[in-house]
Parts: structure tokens; sequence; C-alpha cells
């Protein structure tokens, strides 16, 4: 009984004096009881101290809450880097650029484009505008939500194919092009006018196969020279520099296929 007047005059003394004291008091009186009721049960109270402390509850939940715009933000971005190279994709092959030309009109390189184009990096402002402004769009327009990916074709028709080749060019390069963005393999329709030649030698990422279904062809790679006749096919390493060259006075028809798709 002393003991309890004590506790009730320290009280009283406080609720008197100190008001605001007394509610905080009380309140610790109260957790230190529910710590001696949980104790006996053998329950952890530590949960009811942290559920007494209203900002560490909404510090924890801000935390929580962070954390998921967080990922999500990520995700989108990732979406859109996706969405970029798809994107530049489509508006060269709508233009019937191929990589070697957009590289050469945007003053970069063939292996940056194909990087681009495949989602390997991510290009600065700068680089994607010059690119832009080649392909005769703008930042705006470009990640403006009315782009659309375009349904990929089964049947390619001879009006679908795309001329890779410059107008004017006596070489011509055809490709298949479906719409599709996800294929692997690209596919080309190659003519060459009597003594032509793709003239620089070409160096890309990937390998090429190709069979001669009309005419003779010359194909050097590097410092090698291989001579093929209708029928005949080759298979080489598209990171070795390589050309090719009608030598005769009639027209050679190739048909080939090459990874990756971009060209």
């Amino acid at each position: 009984m002393p003991a309890n007047n004590a506790l009730n005059n320290e009280e009283d003394h406080r609720d008197t004096n100190t008001p605001d004291a007394s509610c905080d008091a009380s309140t610790d009186t109260d957790n230190e009881a529910n710590n001696d009721a949980a104790a006996s049960k053998g329950i952890d109270n530590e949960g009811d101290d942290k559920g007494a402390d209203d900002d560490s509850i909404c510090s924890d939940d801000d935390a929580g809450n962070e954390s998921l715009p967080s990922a999500a933000q990520a995700e989108t971005e990732a979406s859109a880097e996706e969405d970029i190279g798809k994107k530049i994709n489509q508006l060269r092959l709508a233009k019937g650029y191929s990589q070697r030309k957009l590289a050469k009109l945007s003053g970069l390189t063939n292996t940056s484009i194909s990087s681009i184009e495949r989602n390997k990096v991510s290009p600065a402002v700068n680089t994607l505008k010059a690119i832009l402004t080649v392909l005769g769009s703008d930042l705006t327009t470009f990640f403006s939500d009315e782009w659309k990916e375009p349904k990929a074709r089964v049947v390619v028709t001879p009006k679908d194919l795309l001329e890779l080749s410059e107008a004017g060019s006596r070489v011509s390069l055809k490709q298949v092009y479906n719409c599709s963005t996800t294929k692997n393999l690209g596919f080309l329709i190659e003519t060459y006018q009597p003594n032509s030649s793709t003239e620089e030698k070409i160096a890309h990422e990937g390998e090429e196969i190709g069979t001669v279904i009309e005419g003779k062809i010359l194909i050097r790679v590097e410092e090698t020279t291989y001579l093929l006749n209708q029928g005949d096919s080759y298979v080489i390493d598209t990171m070795k520099p390589h050309t090719f060259i009608n030598p005769s006075d009639s027209i050679t028809r190739i048909v080939s296929a090459h990874t990756p798709t971009t060209y």
C-alpha cells in the first residue's frame, strides 16, 4: 500500500504541474504493465513498443511504399529502352535505309546503330537526335503514345521487299521484311549488274550464308578471293571484311540469309 500511494502521489504531482508529461508517463506505465503481462506469457512485446511509436510506423510504411514505385520505375525505364531500339529499327526500315546508310548520314558507326537497335546500348540524347533527324522524326514525335508496333506479316510480296542499296547503285539488296522486330534471321535477294561490285569491304556482326542462283560471283574475304558459279553456296564470318564482285557480262543473282537481322 505505501508503494501504491507513492506511485499515485507521483502521478498526482505530475497531473498538477506538468499535464503533458503526465500523458507520457501514464502511457509508459501502461506499456510497462503490458510488458509484464506479456513476459508472464512468454511473448515478446517489442512489437507493441514499436506499435506505440506512430512515427516509427509511418517511417516503415513510407519506406515500403517507396520501394514499389522504384521497382515500377525501373521496369518502365527498361521497357522504354527496349522500345527505343524497336522504333529506330522500324523508322529506318520504313525509310528503306540500311544500317550502313543510317550510320553514314548520322555520323555514327554501323556497330553503334546495330547495338542501339538491338538495345545493347542506350543512345545519348544528342545521338538519338542525330538519328531521328536523318529518319525525318524528332524527340517529341518519337516518344509520343501514337507509335504502335506494326503487325508482322506471314506473306511478303515483291512490293513489300525493302531496297537497302542507295538509289542508282548497280547492286540491289532487297530485304524480305515482314515488320517483325523479334525475328533472328534476315533474308536478302541480291542482284548484281554486269561488272558491278559492293565496292568497299564490309564487316558486320554475325554470320552469312548464301547461294548463287544465276551467274557467277567473286567473293573476297580479307585477302582471299573465291569464285562461285550458279548452284554454289558460301558461308562466311561477316566480322571479316568482305566484298562481292560480278566479273561477268551477265547479271548475277544470289539469295542469302544472315544473323542478326539488322544489316
